[in-house]
């Protein structure tokens, strides 16, 4: 007989050999090996920049000391020359007054120059009257100035004997550079005014030797007055820079020298030495660009950081270099001991139990998995008769199962078996085993050995159960969509008996007179069609066979009902209360949808309590100021209707709390329930953009909030009929329906509203008349479903002949996407069955308005 197929080799490989790769770079870059030698290059790297941070600082303070020594020099060397000249304009002065010479003679001029000559950098030593006209000079080059208008000239005549006075620069006629003008008043020999001594002195008398003496060529020279504006210096944005910096600084610190940063184009910073005359309210500054001081220093900074840098480069790739081998050394041991311990390893970790049977010794060989998952101690005994044939872990079915699987391996030669048993350890849960193996035979076809692996599929069992509970409630909720379609035709026919009952009974109310047997009868009759209305508007929205409509409703009235419903169908034992409210404001959505949320609330509350209990039902108007999150959804700040149903029953466990919205998730598996009930709320609420809240917990009972928001009052009557209703000017109105009744009935209400009907109960005979003759109709009304020829239908043919056509359809079982489906046609209004005169007069009006949209 043909050989069972010998087992085949498994190879573990992870990649991983004794001839492991190098490490990456990367991978040893924190290795300690590197990071040791870098930081000890990096600490020297630290100390040589502190070396030259220092030595930078040292540069910047001779530099400074430098130039506080040459400013110090210069304003003693100022001061001096201001001495020399104040002192002769002093003594030309008290000569004058003792009256040892004539201000004009040729000894004043002889006398001026004299005295000129001893004072360095003079040009003019000048008598001025007090008229300010030249007396005597001490040369002919007389500068031809304006006395008069000179601050030297005015502010001399007012001060005090003796007091000289140090002008601003001005420009001498026919020379480059200005002069410094000095100027003193003069009292003659009877103790009158007689004028103004001036001498005109270079502006070296400030600077004397500056030039000579300049330390390098970026060194600047500024003479600046108490007030800090410049005197003398060189007349550049850098100088009005450093002004406007030393006037920001503040008073002088007394420091020989500073750095101060200047606003610039680009930006810089300069040493700055200033010193203070003695004789004269004047600073001289000395500044430098400390780019300039630096330069010999940076060429060293960059030397000295070239080295450091190649040095700590190096020191890194070395260091790098050994990490790496040193990585790749240990990586190789690693590997080797991995290959050793490997097996123990991935067996440990599998989640399948590795197992073997020998029929000879009829002994098992259980891996540690396999002995849990058979619920075993690690070193408790194995013997069996069978394969994993353990009475007290399988039962008779499982165990028959195992050996039917195994034979027909055997039996088929197939590769391997498979079967799934349940195993009932004890003292533990159940769970599923699927077990895999092959069963190795002799030459004589006797079985040597059987093995194989097991796996816990508890979870797959589970998840298949679970697809097979939702597959019979989706094959009920195939039945329910059955029973709605079916519901939907017969509401349709339904819609039409009752347009006609509701129709003609109106009319016969308007002509009869009030009070009457026959007008109480009559009233009775429409409010059992109203009735009948109702109980069409459920059934159409059990089937959901049409789109819902937003139209206004009143919340108590169906609340009401529902309730009453609810009572009329609930045990004796269980109370139910109503608290209706005062407060019964006009919302705008599905009426019949918020009926269903609320009956379905009341019925589940009802359900919960069981044969004895309470159930609380209330409807308030609540006024929200603040944001508030509920369970499911947010309450936004304005008016919110509430609707609370409360019960006393057992309350909802934690864990359903996060189901109870799905689609057929019950919690009633013994009673029949659908699973539905919550989700029909759920999708209420959504609609309305509302919220639902909950509070329950076990053994308190359960209590559900449905906010609704309510809308203005200026909207919240929105589709209504409002003032009086339009009539008509004669038009001719097409009225399509295959009840003869309800053509009568629509052709009794339009002759009233001011229109000509023409009503046809064949739509095929209504497209007839309409094709013969397009410009004899203004608009068209007709229903929805017409044997032959749909509503829907007929409005697309009349608008290919007439494309400004009015038209309106009539339905009451159009589909979820019946609306989209009429606007694609042109359709311009959808009326609902049954259809009211009300309702009627209102759509008429827009039909018959004109257009005024470029199509018209």
């Amino acid at each position: 007989m043909p050989q069972p197929p010998k087992p085949t080799e498994i190879t573990l490989d992870d990649g991983l050999t004794a001839d492991s790769p190098p490490p990456h770079w990367r991978s040893v870059m924190a290795d300690r090996g590197v990071l040791v030698p870098v930081f000890i290059a990096l600490l020297m790297a630290g100390w040589l920049a502190f070396g030259l941070i220092t030595l930078r600082q040292q540069s910047l303070e001779s530099e400074g000391r430098m130039l506080g020594a040459l400013s110090a020099a210069l304003a003693d060397q100022a001061d001096s020359a201001l001495s020399a000249a104040q002192t002769a304009m002093r003594a030309t002065a008290e000569e004058l007054a003792a009256g040892n010479w004539e201000a004009d003679t040729d000894v004043a001029e002889a006398l001026l120059r004299a005295r000129g000559s001893a004072v360095p950098a003079l040009r003019q030593m000048l008598l001025l009257d007090t008229q300010g006209e030249v007396i005597s000079a001490a040369d002919d080059r007389i500068p031809d100035l304006d006395y008069r208008q000179l601050d030297l000239f005015r502010i001399a005549l007012a001060a005090a004997p003796g007091t000289a006075h140090l002008g601003a620069p001005l420009s001498w006629p026919d020379q480059p550079s200005p002069w410094i003008p000095l100027s003193m008043p003069w009292f003659d020999a009877n103790g009158r005014l007689g004028g103004v001594v001036v001498m005109a002195a270079d502006t070296t008398l400030l600077y004397g030797g500056f030039e000579r003496t300049r330390p390098s060529p970026d060194v600047a020279l500024l003479v600046l007055r108490s007030d800090g504006s410049p005197l003398v210096g060189e007349h550049s944005a850098r100088t009005e820079a450093l002004a406007t910096a030393l006037a920001q600084a503040g008073e002088r610190t007394g420091q020989s020298w500073r750095e101060l940063p200047l606003a610039s184009d680009p930006p810089s910073r300069w040493l700055v030495a200033d010193h203070t005359m003695r004789r004269a309210p004047l600073t001289v500054v000395l500044s430098r660009d400390t780019q300039g001081v630096l330069r010999e220093w940076r060429t060293q900074a960059w030397l000295v950081g070239s080295f450091a840098l190649s040095a700590l480069l190096v020191t890194w790739g070395l260091s790098l270099r050994h990490a790496r081998e040193q990585r790749w050394r240990e990586n190789s041991q690693r590997d080797l001991q991995r290959q050793r311990e490997r097996a123990t390893r991935a067996f440990l970790a599998a989640r399948e139990g590795l197992w073997e049977w020998n029929p000879a010794t009829r002994r098992h060989y259980l891996s540690p998995r396999m002995r849990a998952l058979l619920g075993f101690e690690p070193n408790a005994p194995t013997a069996a008769d069978q394969p994993l044939g353990w009475p007290e872990r399988l039962a008779s079915a499982e165990r028959q199962r195992l050996q039917e699987a195994i034979a027909q391996h055997l039996r088929e030669h197939t590769a391997d078996f498979s079967a799934t048993v349940l195993v009932t350890p004890p003292d533990h849960a159940p769970r599923h085993v699927q077990v895999r193996g092959q069963a190795l035979q002799d030459g004589l076809g006797q079985m040597q050995l059987v093995a194989g692996t097991a796996y816990d599929v508890s979870d797959e069992v589970a998840a298949a159960e679970k697809t097979r509970l939702l597959d019979e409630q989706l094959q009920r909720a195939r039945r329910l969509e059955a029973l709605g379609t079916l519901a939907g035709g017969v509401a349709h026919d339904f819609n039409n008996v009752l347009a006609a009952i509701l129709g003609f009974g109106e009319r016969a109310q308007a002509q009869t007179p009030e009070g009457s047997a026959l007008r109480r009868h009559l009233d009775q009759i429409v409010r059992a069609g109203e009735r009948g209305k109702t109980l069409v508007e459920r059934v159409m929205a059990f089937s959901r066979s049409g789109a819902s409509q937003a139209q206004t409703y009143w919340p108590k009235a169906l609340v009401q009902e529902a309730w009453q419903l609810t009572r009329d169908s609930s045990p004796p034992g269980v109370a139910l209360e109503l608290a209706p409210g005062a407060d019964d404001p006009a919302l705008r959505g599905d009426g019949v949808a918020f009926f269903e949320a609320s009956l379905n609330l009341m019925r589940n509350a009802v359900q919960a309590v069981g044969e004895q209990g309470h159930v609380q039902v209330s409807l308030q108007v609540l006024d929200v100021t603040e944001p508030q999150l509920v369970w499911h959804g947010r309450l936004a700040p304005g008016r919110w209707l509430r609707l609370r149903v409360q019960d006393d029953g057992p309350g909802i466990a934690a864990p359903d709390l996060p189901h109870l919205l799905e689609p057929f998730f019950t919690t009633k598996t013994g009673s029949g329930g659908t699973g539905l009930g919550l989700a029909v709320v759920h999708a209420m609420v959504r609609d309305a953009q509302g919220a639902l809240d909950i509070r329950t917990a076990p053994g308190e009972g359960t209590e559900i909030d449905v906010y609704l928001p309510v809308p203005p009052a200026d909207t919240a009557g929105a589709g209504l009929p409002a003032g009086p209703i339009p009539q008509g000017q004669g038009q001719v109105v097409m009225v399509v329906d295959d009840e003869a009744a309800l053509v009568e009935l629509a052709e009794e209400w339009l002759a009233e509203l001011g229109v000509e009907p023409r009503g046809f109960t064949d739509p095929e005979q209504a497209w007839a008349a309409f094709s013969a003759d397009p410009t004899a109709f203004d608009v068209l009304i007709t229903d929805q479903m017409m044997p032959g020829l749909d509503g829907l239908a007929l409005v697309t043919r009349c608008k290919a002949l007439a494309p400004g056509l009015r038209t309106a359809v009539v339905t009451g079982f159009g589909g979820d996407d019946f609306s989209q489906r009429a606007q694609a046609a042109g359709v311009d209004k959808v009326l609902a069955k049954p259809l009211s005169a009300a309702a009627l007069a209102e759509a008429l009006g827009p039909l018959l308005a004109p257009r005024t949209d470029a199509g018209a």
